[in-house]
């Protein structure tokens, strides 16, 4: 792959093509700032102009200096013009850069002149978009070329399935998240997400980089016939003849060779891009038919994996939850209490704010087991749980301790607020009824309030709860269904 020779000593071409771009997104940024920018740079300079006179940009007018080339193309088309020149940095030298600069120029002239037949306008801007569906592929081949490579002559339908079977983000989802990088709008970022779903997009520019991974893809490995017929079903969409596509995909060699012309690339010519990487003939048609079986396999494999790591996810949820909550009432569970009074003891000792707690339990919880059996008093342990867990705010906590024993937690309260707190919840218990198959029951419990203030509280843990209890049996000591507030 021949590109234009640099020198170590100048930055990366992607530097100076995204300043263009960065720029060229200022609000009433004027054309001068932006040719200043792009001729500060000479090999920048050549390549602009080689590229706008290529016959993928130009339109018969030879365009002399940068100056001319800027008042021509306008902040849009400069702008991506420095994207073009962005992602072509990002190619690796070689045959394999060459393969996955074809691959991403023929999504990129497929795009184009999809627009173009459907009469569209912006066509440097379909061109820009298809030019990154692959952007993935290219990031990734940094780090690992060969593996890319092979990823690369894979049927294009195949790609993001062998990825995600060997554990990788497949390239369309990586290719997105670096959207950002190169300041594309959130309509390339969706077409770059979407290129490779099963199903059409909704939104007018992924959908027609859609169909133009479609068409591309008629010219890479698998198929050939299904692949084309495959590209005009997708051009349909786009309410496309048949004549149409097949005059889109015969176009697609001689612009995309021409847009390497431009980019650099001398070596890249039609012929190389109207080349497919595996021919199907009646020679290769029973292998082409068992890998599409293994294809199939491939796929049941990775949802079947996928399902079973999201049930895996989902028990240890459920673990997690069991593990934190009292299996009767649902309520947080002692261990559940105990970290997030640390939790919030914390953040009152470091905001200097202040926390209270209230102990609960049910008044002649054994009469009512004595009298109704274990079963009566578990029910009105269930309904007691209901009432903490729906007359407290969104930010406290209810748990039980054990037994008929209850706390709450009331982060960011203080002792006014607790009491009210606390006397709103034992007027809900006692207008409670329980009903038992051996007659209804009404029931009444016993609190005690005890609050503390930052900083320094989170070291008096142990004394706070002790006072909320002391303050809980001197509310049953003086006549139970009353709430106490600890001195």
């Amino acid at each position: 792959m021949a590109l234009p020779a640099t020198t170590s000593s100048r930055a990366p071409l992607s530097v100076a093509a995204l300043q263009i771009v960065q720029a060229s997104l200022r609000e009433n940024v004027a054309l001068s700032t932006l040719a200043g920018l792009a001729e500060s740079d000479p090999a920048f300079a050549i390549r602009v102009l080689s590229l706008v006179n290529s016959a993928a940009f130009g339109g018969g007018r030879k365009i002399a200096d940068v100056k001319q080339a800027t008042s021509l193309l306008g902040v849009r088309g400069l702008r991506n013009i420095g994207l073009n020149l962005a992602l072509t940095d990002m190619v690796p030298w070689g045959e394999s850069g060459s393969l996955l600069l074809i691959a991403c120029l023929r999504r990129a002239t497929a795009c184009r002149l999809l627009a173009q037949a459907a009469g569209a306008r912006d066509l440097d801007g379909y061109f820009t978009t298809g030019l990154f569906l692959d952007v993935g592929l290219l990031s990734r081949a940094r780090a690992d070329v060969t593996g890319t490579e092979q990823v690369a002559r894979l049927p294009a339908q195949h790609r993001a399935i062998f990825e995600r079977s060997l554990g990788l983000v497949d390239h369309a989802e990586l290719g997105s998240g670096l959207a950002s990088e190169f300041y594309l709008s959130h309509e390339v970022t969706e077409a770059i997400a979407s290129h490779h779903d099963a199903s059409p997009p909704e939104a007018d520019l992924a959908r027609m980089a859609w169909v133009a991974e479609r068409v591309a893809a008629r010219f890479e490995a698998g198929n050939a016939a299904q692949l084309v017929d495959e590209a005009r079903a997708a051009a349909a969409l786009l309410g496309l003849s048949g004549a149409q596509v097949d005059e889109v995909m015969k176009q697609v060699p001689a612009l995309a060779a021409a847009a390497a012309q431009g980019l650099g690339c001398d070596n890249i010519d039609e012929k190389v891009v109207g080349a497919t990487l595996v021919d199907v003939n009646r020679g290769l048609a029973e292998l082409n038919q068992s890998y599409e079986v293994m294809v199939r396999r491939l796929e049941a494999l990775i949802a079947e994996k996928e399902e079973l790591a999201k049930n895996l996810a989902e028990a240890n949820r459920r673990l997690e939850t069991m593990a934190m909550s009292d299996p009767l009432t649902g309520l947080a569970n002692r261990r559940a209490l105990e970290t997030a009074l640390t939790r919030d003891l914390a953040r009152a000792d470091r905001d200097g704010r202040w926390i209270s707690i209230v102990a609960l339990d049910v008044d002649h919880f054994k009469r009512v087991n004595d009298t109704h059996g274990h079963s009566g008093g578990d029910q009105v342990l269930v309904v007691l749980g209901n009432i903490l867990r729906t007359a407290l705010r969104a930010g406290d906590l209810a748990g039980r301790t054990g037994g008929e024993e209850f706390l709450t937690i009331l982060p960011d309260t203080d002792p006014d607020g607790a009491l009210v707190a606390a006397e709103r919840l034992r007027k809900c218990i006692e207008a409670e009824r329980v009903v038992l198959p051996s007659g209804e029951l009404k029931f009444t419990s016993s609190l005690g309030v005890a609050s503390i203030k930052g900083p320094g509280c989170l070291r008096a843990a142990t004394a706070l709860v002790e006072k909320a209890d002391a303050a809980l049996y001197e509310a049953k000591r003086s006549g139970r269904n009353r709430v106490v507030r600890a001195a």
